[in-house]
């Protein structure tokens, strides 16, 4: 069975990482000179399946979307980005869409993988509810505070009445 729900990705993210100050505001100082952001995911990469299907809904109109997790297991800040185009590889071509102090920390090496933006703004409250983790049960807050994992991919909730 082809699975044909828009899938988006969920990652986690800290402001205190690399002592950089507020990462979502530097992003989108970026967004507003420039129109779109490159935000990059250190370790575990997105498997290439996922950044395929991600691009295909990007490139039909579908849209798609990052959805940012800051902060502890406990109490998290949520945004949403609209996605344009996601990659694993360097974007070489388009540095200037990269906030510097990835290059003032020198971690552009260490990004695994590379998500170009369009927007990101607070979540709005509730809307996180209207996902969930793919291939869980849980709410996706509490799949959030069980899990470890850096990254996830969600879908939107099929709601029954």
């Amino acid at each position: 069975m082809i699975n044909t729900k828009p899938i988006h990705l969920l990652i986690r993210f800290s402001d205190n990482l690399f002592k950089v100050g507020d990462v979502i505001y530097m992003h989108n100082e970026v967004i507003n000179r420039q129109g779109a952001v490159w935000f990059g995911k250190l370790g575990t990469p997105i498997a290439q399946r996922h950044i395929d299907k991600i691009n295909f809904q990007c490139k039909d109109g579908i849209p798609s979307f990052l959805f940012l997790v800051k902060g502890n297991r406990r109490k998290s800040t949520f945004f949403k980005a609209g996605v344009l185009f996601l990659s694993l590889d360097f974007p070489s071509e388009e540095q200037q869409l990269i906030p510097q102090y990835y290059f003032n920390k020198k971690i552009t090496s260490q990004i695994k993988f590379w998500a170009k933006l369009s927007d990101i703004s607070p979540l709005e409250p509730g809307e996180l509810k209207m996902q969930k983790v793919a291939g869980s049960v849980l709410e996706i807050n509490e799949t959030l505070f069980r899990s470890s994992s850096g990254h996830f991919i969600v879908q939107e909730r099929i709601i029954r009445s």
